[in-house]
């Protein structure tokens, strides 16, 4: 199954529906195109499950921090900005960090005591590896909500769903999810669905080669930018070696700023055609390239301008 990035407006519905289910249930989706119908909004009174199991107690949560910047830019979206105690260190340094001014930051969730000390009455978080620190602070009386891996829409349009719900306002998770998913659908809506590019996201550190591909939000960008994903038959975050990658030999690349040099400039991937022209190479901000948060959106347009040029919008697509 490809990434969620390609939707027509069933595919968009079926999405949504689907994806509110698994706030209830605690439960992923197991695909981004169910066949069942998108079923009814879930009761107000249902339990809000987190990636862990826990069921997150009730109440008027006006003191959140929020520990990743997936979370962080859904409390501003979907909340009242007085409800965002605090967002980590990550977050402020991050894609748009400055509509973070004048907040508390963190600088991990193993700053325990900076944490108790603001009295939050909910922290948000997203565990990979060790759980001890967020057990650690429900020991100590804090309610934690652990929203799982940060992957792209598979993972953002639950995301959504969720922190709306704890915010007590779950309509306004159901706009902004359709919202998200429009956007991303409609980038590439000028380009013809048969021969788009292969593309690619790679990084370059030392001898090691690593890419983003089927199932993280590198795929749902460069999809939705109007590209083909070339690494599809990889999943999650591969360290390639070298023959593969010149095996795959995409038109384009996707990269971090100033990264370019490390990729063009190796004895080996110089032979890319790729790198046969400085078009062919495409570096983003990182910060907005690595953010699996609604900035995919604007990574997308930033991708698709970048290939395909800024006017290759229409009110149309092409068939």
């Amino acid at each position: 199954m490809r990434g969620p990035a390609i939707l027509n407006a069933a595919g968009l519905a079926l999405v949504l529906g689907a994806s509110m289910a698994s706030i209830w249930t605690g439960r992923p989706t197991a695909s981004a195109r169910s066949e069942a119908p998108p079923p009814a909004s879930a009761s107000p009174d249902a339990p809000i499950v987190d990636h862990g199991g826990f069921v997150l107690p009730r109440g008027d949560y006006r003191r959140i921090i929020a520990a990743n910047t997936v979370a962080a830019a859904l409390l501003l979206e979907l909340g009242e900005p007085d409800r965002l105690l605090a967002v980590s260190e990550d977050t402020r340094n991050g894609f748009r960090g400055y509509r973070y001014a004048g907040k508390a930051t963190i600088a991990h969730t193993t700053d325990f005591e900076a944490i108790l000390a603001m009295h939050p009455d909910l922290v948000l978080v997203n565990v990979i590896g060790d759980p001890r620190p967020m057990q650690r602070m429900r020991d100590a009386g804090v309610v934690v909500f652990d929203l799982g891996e940060m992957r792209g829409l598979s993972t953002l349009i639950p995301n959504i769903h969720q922190i709306a719900a704890i915010l007590g306002h779950p309509e306004r998770g159901d706009a902004f999810a359709r919202s998200v998913l429009e956007q991303m659908a409609t980038v590439d809506v000028s380009l013809a669905k048969s021969g788009r590019p292969r593309a690619m996201y790679l990084s370059v550190y030392g001898d090691s080669v690593f890419g983003g591909a089927r199932g993280t939000s590198y795929d749902d960008v460069l999809t939705a930018a109007g590209l083909v994903d070339a690494a599809g038959d990889y999943r999650d975050w591969p360290r390639y070696t070298i023959e593969q990658v010149l095996a795959l030999d995409p038109d384009v690349i996707v990269t971090n700023a100033g990264m370019r040099p490390r990729i063009c400039e190796h004895p080996a991937l110089s032979l890319l055609r790729a790198c046969g022209g400085t078009d062919r190479v495409v570096e983003v901000d990182g910060a907005l390239l690595e953010d699996p948060g609604p900035a995919m959106v604007e990574a997308a347009r930033t991708i698709h301008a970048a290939v395909f040029g800024p006017a290759a919008t229409a009110s149309t697509p092409q068939k």
